[in-house]
């Protein structure tokens, strides 16, 4: 018995050596006590920086603006504790052949990693969008592909090997086939999973290799598309690891996708079909069952489960938006509490998209100039299935006209080489035909500058005309002569539209285009909404003054006021909403 004893602390030794002689540094436990499971049951609200440090062309590349320390704050201050950062790495390379990141673009990373750190925030930092590696689960690709997945991640773990526990890293995203073009997001073949299975060990391999904390960091694996389906049928085989515990599998989840993908169906869930509403069969009851089996595959085997992505796209009608948003409201809080209850770190995903259609999963409009909460109903539903208490955002600025953004960002506007931006009909039917188009933008011209619209389907012989403080416009309109302000300045115009025009917008939707400025904002609202932009209190102003919509007092007009001849538009006036035609 003895000599079996010894011969087996013998062993353990053996291999304790062998695996500290095979990393870059000695494996340092100090501080790394969490589990997998433990991390992800401490992660109670978790948030997506979605399109930002992923993007094309860097961080700003797909139009929001650069992360920063107020914006983290801002989301911890709402209840968030965890954020995951996709990252895009190859873009930003010193070296492709021994994929080895420029310094800059590290430090950058570091530098919200460790702003999510100051405000004891768990993180999870990728590999995202990179179409050498997630486009291609094919053998003809997999040495190659290993070769340069196993240089990025030594590189990206050599650079962060000190970080606490709180730090984790995911190894891939959403590896699918792309086969001719098409991107195949159904179910893979054996090829297809066996390679991202081989991507997955190849990354924890990769990362224990280095050593230090990295030697007990909680690791992220992923299933082929990461949807878990593709994972319960025995198609994820989970890598093998020189500690335990300390991985766990990520999926993401948009289900039902004709509901919180597509927005074919305005309402979802069992208690919306007692409504009367019209709902996908997929319900809570699939939800449950559904995380059910992933709990019992993976979490009572030992393994965490990171929910990496979750969300519904922002889509309503006019005729029971409140509803509906009240709807996505309950998704989310039905997402979240059934991740919350078995033990899954879950990550909300933002792309500060705003308005009603596919793609809009914005919670926090980020702009250049801060953060505040752009759509109140996820928030809502995630703190409630987190059991969080929901913060009132704060109140808008008077002066800052509200609407629904539909697109934010500093692009250049210069005809055919710069943003052009097409505006569907849908976007206008769900405000209405009192519906104004808000457009915020900098002056940015050496030689004129000039807003055009054009109806979507581009017909060159039938422009619209539209309202501007009164005055008629039709196709275009120069912002410094109509608004007074030069080259560098930031300026609102405030578009309205006259039924028949509406009527065709409706139909056909429109496209901005112009020269010499540089869009930052476009919203829609309804008029009869943008009342309250200018109440005190919850008071209209009723001492005989008239108001334009975004609440200034049109003391210019005082002479057409004394004479009864307001210029065309909407006004407010002793409370009351005035259509002068």
């Amino acid at each position: 018995m003895l000599r079996r004893l010894l011969t087996t602390a013998c062993t353990m030794l053996f291999v304790l050596a062998v695996h500290a002689q095979s990393t870059d540094v000695t494996p340092d436990n100090t501080g790394m006590t969490l589990s997998a499971q433990e991390w992800d049951k401490n992660v109670v609200m978790g948030w997506n920086l979605g399109n930002s440090l992923e993007s094309s062309g860097g961080e700003t590349g797909w139009g929001n603006p650069a992360t920063t320390q107020a914006m983290i704050k801002y989301v911890k201050a709402q209840g968030f504790n965890a954020i995951r950062v996709p990252v895009r790495w190859t873009e930003q390379l010193s070296d492709e052949t021994n994929m080895v990141v420029k310094t800059a673009w590290l430090n950058r990373v570091k530098e919200i990693v460790d702003w999510c750190l100051a405000e004891d925030m768990y993180v999870i930092i990728n590999v995202h969008h990179e179409a050498w590696l997630d486009r291609n689960p094919f053998y003809s690709k997999k040495a190659e592909n290993t070769r340069k997945l196993t240089a990025l991640w030594k590189c990206i773990a050599t650079f962060f090997r000190n970080y606490d526990q709180r730090l984790a890293f995911a190894g891939t995203n959403e590896t699918i086939a792309l086969v001719n073009g098409q991107e195949n997001w159904g179910a893979p073949t054996a090829e297809w999973q066996d390679v991202q299975n081989s991507y997955n060990q190849t990354f924890v391999n990769a990362v224990r290799a280095t050593g230090g904390k990295n030697y007990y960091r909680h690791l992220v694996v992923q299933t082929y598309a990461c949807n878990g389906h593709f994972g319960l049928d025995g198609g994820l085989i989970v890598p093998t690891d020189v500690v335990e515990g300390r991985l766990s599998v990520e999926f993401h989840c948009y289900d039902p996708y004709e509901y919180a993908g597509s927005g074919a169906y305005y309402y979802w869930g069992k208690k919306y079909k007692d409504m009367g509403k019209s709902v996908p069969t997929s319900d809570e009851s699939t939800m449950t069952n559904y995380f059910n089996q992933i709990y019992y595959k993976w979490v009572k085997n030992g393994l965490g489960v990171v929910l990496g992505e979750y969300g519904a796209t922002c889509h309503y009608n006019s005729s029971d938006k409140q509803t509906q948003m009240e709807n996505l409201q309950y998704y989310y809080k039905c997402m979240v509490s059934a991740a919350r209850e078995r033990g899954f770190a879950a990550f909300a995903w933002d792309n500060n998209a705003f308005g009603s259609g596919t793609e809009k999963f914005g919670i926090f409009r980020r702009t250049t100039s801060g953060i505040s909460v752009g759509n109140e109903y996820p928030l809502k539903g995630i703190c409630e299935g987190a059991g969080v208490e929901y913060k009132e955002p704060e109140k808008p600025n008077p002066d800052d006209p509200e609407g629904t953004l539909f697109w934010e960002g500093n692009s250049v506007m210069d005809w055919g080489s710069g943003l052009q931006l097409p505006i569907p009909a849908s976007e206008f039917v769900a405000q209405g035909k009192d519906v104004r188009l808000i457009l915020k933008y900098t002056l940015d011209f050496a030689d004129y500058c000039v807003l055009q619209l054009y109806y979507g389907d581009w017909d060159q012989t039938k422009t619209p005309s539209f309202i501007i403080n009164g005055m008629t416009y039709t196709k275009e309109f120069e912002p410094n002569k109509v608004h007074g302000v030069g080259s560098g300045e930031s300026c609102t115009s405030i578009l309205t539209f006259e039924e028949s025009i509406y009527n065709l917008i409706a139909q056909k939707g429109i496209v901005l285009q112009g020269h010499g400025l540089r869009m930052n904002k476009v919203l829609l609202a309804n008029a009869t909404t943008a009342i309250s932009t200018i109440t005190d209190n919850g008071r209209q102003p009723t001492d005989g003054s008239w108001y334009m919509l975004n609440g200034r007092c049109v003391a210019n007009y005082q002479n057409s006021i004394a004479n009864g001849q307001l210029p065309k538009g909407i006004y407010i006036h002793n409370g009351k909403k005035v259509i002068v035609k």
